[in-house]
């Protein structure tokens, strides 16, 4: 097909400009110079007391990594930025209370404990969002993350990765300090690129599950794959080590002579991490061993030499029992767990009182029902109450799965209760 000459020197003046696009975008990249040899091109996200988080492509994947000071050699960064983008990079000012001697301030926020600890019920991306301005007003710069959960809800998983990523990682330095993550305690786990470990922390088994214990598979399966390829990618680890997490995928590794880890997605390599027929968990020495971790720590004072620390500041008061400063952020998630706990046991109870008040009440000429018109809104005010408390009740508990919905359910129970009462 003939070409008109106007359209050739119209496609020639487009392909100039995208090639000078391109060629701007590269210079625009910074420059992040390891002590390993490694440099890497991308962007300088965030820097806070010498530690660096670079954005920067990974294969086809974009990753954002952490970097400690002892691994950084040089920073050359682009100086024709654009201001906007420049002060993105920079920690923001603010009024931050100064912690003792300078030290940093640092909050321990409880992520499950022993029956109470699962994602979704017991800890949520909610909950955790409503923690953000407490731990503003306390002046916390590190936000630690103690983890014990046996798994939970899957479909909570993206809201919890998210409110880390999006909202907690912009403003403080966060850590994961692990005693157990499992399935989906890990997966969330997995946004946050500086994990820790407890001597008897295990990382790992997120086997995904639907119904009477039955594996996920088919489409379903490789959806769960290929997100947690991208919180991979986002949380700064390999994405083999999670996919070996979730089905029985060998897993081997090579540590060169830098310490840098070469994963394989088979038994080819030096170390071989999870051997064929098994799903991969963690325990404390080898998550360390292969870098996955940074250190076991047993206590706030190991983590805080192990984060790079002479002097923590712990925020909180001190209480008998828990082995941390509680500060106001890790008292909300303590009650938040407790009314959760209450409300998840008493769940039938609040529809049951529901549900006999008003088939007593229809039952009964209408000036005999105020009574038991009123059992029933003190019951339905539980109800209400608990969701308010934790909003994923109203998808666990009524199947609603939006608040559109749920609020046409209290309209309906209203209106309910409404006919009931008219005389």
């Amino acid at each position: 097909m003939r070409t008109l000459p106007g359209f050739r020197s119209l496609a020639l003046v487009i392909a100039t400009l995208v090639t000078l696009l391109f060629a701007q975008g590269a210079a625009l990249a910074d420059k992040l110079h390891l002590k390993d040899g490694r440099v890497l091109e991308g962007t300088v996200v965030r820097e806070v007391d010498g530690y660096v988080w670079f954005q920067f492509r990974v294969g086809s994947l974009e990753s954002q990594q952490m970097f400690k000071p002892d691994e950084i050699k040089t920073i050359e960064k682009s100086e024709s930025k654009p201001a906007t983008e420049a002060a993105a990079t920079q920690k923001p000012k603010d009024s931050k209370p100064a912690g003792k001697s300078g030290a940093p301030r640092a909050a321990v926020i409880s992520l499950g404990e022993a029956d109470k600890n699962m994602v979704g019920i017991y800890f949520t991306a909610d909950s955790l969002r409503k923690m953000i301005p407490m731990l503003e007003q306390e002046g916390v710069e590190i936000v630690v993350f103690r983890i014990k959960s046996g798994g939970g809800y899957g479909s909570e998983l993206q809201p919890m990765v998210d409110v880390i990523d999006y909202e907690f990682k912009p403003r403080f330095r966060v850590v994961a300090w692990i005693e157990s993550a499992i399935s989906a305690a890990a997966m969330t786990a997995h946004i946050i690129e500086e994990i820790y470990m407890m001597p008897q922390g295990q990382y790992g088994g997120c086997t995904g599950f639907r119904g009477a214990g039955d594996a996920v598979k088919g489409r379903e399966l490789e959806e769960m794959l290929f997100q947690m390829e991208k919180i991979s990618a986002r949380g700064g680890h390999d994405p083999k080590i999670m996919r070996s997490m979730q089905i029985m995928e060998p897993l081997s590794c090579t540590i060169d002579e830098n310490g840098e880890v070469h994963w394989y997605q088979n038994t080819s390599g030096q170390h071989i991490v999870n051997a064929e027929g098994r799903v991969l968990t963690f325990n404390a020495a080898d998550a360390v061993k292969y870098r996955f971790a940074r250190a076991i720590c047993s206590n706030i004072d190991e983590l805080g030499k192990a984060m790079g620390y002479a002097e923590v500041e712990w925020v909180g008061k001190h209480i008998p029992g828990v082995p941390y400063p509680v500060s106001k952020a890790e008292q909300y998630i303590r009650d938040f767990r407790e009314r959760s706990h209450k409300d998840s046991r008493s769940t039938q109870k609040y529809f049951m009182e529901y549900n006999q008040a008003v088939g007593i009440a229809a039952g009964l000429p209408a000036d005999e029902r105020g009574p038991f018109i009123g059992r029933a809104r003190r019951a339905l005010d539980n109800i209400r109450s608990m969701i308010s408390n934790n909003p994923n009740f109203a998808y666990m508990v009524l199947g609603v799965n939006t608040p559109e919905e749920y609020r046409r359910w209290l309209e309906q129970r209203e209106d309910e209760l409404r006919q009931l009462g008219r005389r």
